[in-house]
């Protein structure tokens, strides 16, 4: 895939990943109280409502600059991924997703400085996973996808590649 329609798939899904992300995020803030919860599918999923001022599994809660700090260099790392050689399709999606993900926390953090949180996960063994939102997701997914890349047998980047 060429850098042009890398870059193009990525920034597009990027979009769309924001889109998502700040819709539902309003429409929870719109619809429901904080720390209300309701549920969507007894005993597996449930929307509760919450502000986490800190990062994943809100963790540096009390350090927004550090926060804000990491996610521009997370943008800057994704984009140069992007930028320095023609991606994969798959680079490209997992780029894409980490950007819209990354882009719909980090406006939240500055608009708010703290993140609307939703899902919440209600079956064993995650009764106690902390509550997210569909921006986690996409990062989540996004980062499995790169890494997925980088470890698949017979790429360029792969460990056992450079054995032979």
């Amino acid at each position: 895939m060429s850098r042009r329609a890398g870059s193009l798939l990525a920034v597009s899904l990027a979009l769309a990943v924001f889109a998502i992300d700040q819709v539902s995020k309003r429409a929870v803030e719109g619809s429901m109280r904080l720390g209300e919860s309701v549920v969507v599918l007894d005993g597996v999923i449930w929307l509760t409502y919450v502000k986490n001022p800190g990062g994943a599994f809100g963790i540096l809660g009390d350090n927004q600059l550090v926060l804000l700090v990491g996610s521009f260099l997370a943008l800057v790392v994704v984009f140069w991924m992007l930028l320095a050689s023609p991606p994969s399709r798959l680079t490209a999606l997992g780029c894409g997703l980490i950007l819209g993900g990354a882009t719909g926390n980090l406006f939240d953090r500055l608009a708010a400085g703290e993140v609307t949180d939703y899902l919440d996960l209600q079956f064993w063994p995650l009764r106690q996973w902390p509550i997210f939102n569909a921006a986690d997701i996409a990062i989540v997914v996004g980062v499995t996808l790169l890494l997925a890349t980088l470890l698949a047998p017979g790429k360029p980047n792969h460990p056992d590649r450079e054995a032979r």
